[in-house]
């Protein structure tokens, strides 16, 4: 049931985002699909990521519907006993997204959610224009994997508490914000926000934020190389699992939930299992590759694995001493060349440390960082050794990105820019007609001097776009 008209958000978009407001969606639900709206989260924001407005509210399902993995979401069926229903929260929500562009993560489920409440509130809109974050994620960074967490990690945003719609529809709206200002993405076409119908606003019922999760397994999680397979269904089954390894601890309970959920949305149980074996020796490998284990840690990888029902994943684990302090950065700055080093470190399988603290072994420093910033100085005093971005790629045994030149440098005067492009125009079209010219049966002679003219005049604009030197 599709509610939203989705629109393309390319590095190679002819229509600036700029003066366009989104508005971040995010759903908690009872299941992957089919399943109900048990929490909105909306966040209405200019593309510079200036808040306009947010809504926040729990949701009732209706009389006798189940939460699903509330071990997950921390939602129970006595929560939304007093929430007003979807329909009642309309008005409010279409007040906010009125004028914007709507902006999900995982976009197709969003539209799906959002389409399947609207047949049950028995309302028909017109489409909405929308983003999908994912894909454009995809083709800004390098990831081991493209879950909105570590997105959000390899933007430099700060942790957020994942299993709160609110908090995701916040992240999601700083990636927007990152993707057009830092990066450069504009939409393939122009928005046409539709006029809406207007409703009786009710008052939403937030629930109590709390404070993100903050474990050695999610470090980990982020690094977890997770190849993306363009299915909506499977995308957000891993986000569920990765939002339960998070805390260290899955019980019997959620690992049932996690197993029915996946069931409900049509996924088979040997792919189940295999996506549980995956997720376990992925972590297992990071956590060796580190360098060292302790015996917590084997501990709880071991109730992780016995958990998902793939013990035999973690057998034969056990602790290891350190034999040199495992590679972990932090990188300063919102550029894009920040952005993709702490992308790099992340798809390297190093750690990206979110805070200075004595454990961090590098730390890079973007150049929109003021050189007074009390970090440097305490990184200073710290031992940890202090790079540039262009100095840390070397220094942490990384392949810089190659980013050829998709204009004429800086310090070309524009007289030169002109007189390059009408050289090398002219350079071309000679040489196109020497080609016509020997193919007609001209003497070869002429010919190659045309074509030597062409060369030349190629050479010359060439010579005029590079900048002086000395």
């Amino acid at each position: 049931m599709t509610a939203l008209d989705t629109l393309s958000l390319t590095k190679d978009g002819r229509f600036p985002a700029a003066p366009v407001e989104f508005t971040a969606l995010d759903f908690t639900t009872s299941g992957l699909r089919p399943g109900h709206v048990l929490e909105i989260g909306a966040v209405r924001t200019r593309s510079d990521g200036t808040v306009v407005g947010e809504l926040s509210s729990l949701v009732n399902p209706g009389w006798g519907i189940g939460v699903g993995a509330a071990g997950l979401h921390h939602i129970t069926r006595r929560d939304l006993d007093d929430a007003p229903c979807f329909g009642e929260l309309l008005g409010t929500l279409l007040d906010l997204c009125r004028g914007s562009v709507l902006a999900a993560h995982n976009l197709p489920l969003a539209d799906w959610f959002l389409g399947t409440e609207l047949a049950r509130a028995r309302v028909s809109l017109p489409p909405l224009p929308a983003i999908g974050t994912l894909d454009p994620a995809r083709r800004a960074l390098r990831l081991p994997n493209y879950q909105l967490t570590t997105v959000a990690g390899a933007l430099g945003l700060a942790d957020f508490p994942a299993h709160q719609a609110l908090a995701r529809a916040r992240t999601c709206a700083s990636v927007v914000s990152s993707l057009v200002t830092t990066h450069g993405f504009a939409l393939a076409e122009p928005p046409a926000p539709p006029e809406l119908p207007r409703f009786t606003a009710v008052h939403p019922l937030p629930r109590r934020e709390n404070r993100p999760v903050e474990s050695w397994l999610a470090g980990l999680l982020v690094r977890v190389p997770l190849p993306g397979n363009g299915d909506a269904i499977r995308e957000a089954y891993r986000d569920l699992l990765a939002l339960a390894l998070a805390d260290q601890y899955v019980s019997p309970d959620e690992a049932r939930e996690l197993s029915a959920l996946a069931l409900d949305a049509g996924i088979p149980v040997p792919e189940i299992r295999q996506t549980h074996q995956r997720f376990v020796a992925a972590m297992r490998e990071i956590a060796e590759e580190d360098g060292v284990i302790t015996s917590g840690e084997v501990r709880d990888l071991g109730r992780v694995a016995a958990a998902l029902g793939v013990p035999e994943v973690v057998a034969g684990l056990r602790p290891m001493a350190q034999r040199q302090p495992p590679t972990r950065v932090l990188v300063l700055g919102e550029t894009a060349a920040a952005d993709a080093l702490r992308a790099a470190v992340l798809g390297a399988g190093s750690q990206l440390a979110k805070r200075l603290t004595e454990s961090v072994t590098q730390l890079v420093v973007a150049d929109d960082v003021p050189r007074r910033d009390p970090r440097i100085g305490r990184a200073a005093d710290l031992g940890i050794v202090v790079l540039d971005v262009s100095s840390a790629w070397t220094a942490l045994g990384l392949i810089a990105p190659f980013e050829p030149r998709t204009s004429l440098p800086e310090s070309v005067l524009p007289w030169q820019r002109w007189a390059a492009r009408a050289l090398m125009a002219m350079g071309l079209l000679v040489m196109l007609l020497s080609v016509i010219v020997l193919f007609g049966g001209a003497p070869f002679v002429g010919g190659a001097f045309m074509a030597a003219f062409g060369v030349a005049a190629l050479l010359g604009g060439w010579y005029l776009t590079e900048p002086a030197t000395g």
